[in-house]
């Protein structure tokens, strides 16, 4: 919990709270925890993630999926924990294949 809300500031689409949310154009909020929203489609050479975020009323009204790739890879974010808090990437080596 207090990782969440320390580095949640950090994080590619995530906003300051207590649960992490990504407001998704078109799509509204959506919690990162909920995976029926969302799905990880392809990983990019560079190491960033291209997810597939679906509508919450998806039976409700009819609107597209929405395709998101992120800005920063998890590589690129641990190197900024490195560079920012000291932080040893090594620490985190088994968040690589987390999403």
């Amino acid at each position: 919990m207090q990782e969440r809300k320390e580095e949640a500031r950090l994080l590619p689409g995530v906003f300051r709270t207590e649960e992490p949310v990504f407001n998704v154009p078109r799509l509204g909020k959506n919690h990162l925890r909920a995976q029926q929203d969302h799905e990880l489609i392809m990983i990019r050479p560079d190491g960033r993630r291209v997810y597939l975020w679906h509508p919450w009323e998806k039976n409700i009204q009819l609107v597209k999926p929405y395709i998101y790739t992120d800005i920063v890879s998890i590589k690129m974010y641990l190197d900024k924990l490195k560079q920012v808090f000291g932080e040893d990437p090594e620490d985190y080596k088994s968040i690589w294949y987390y999403y």
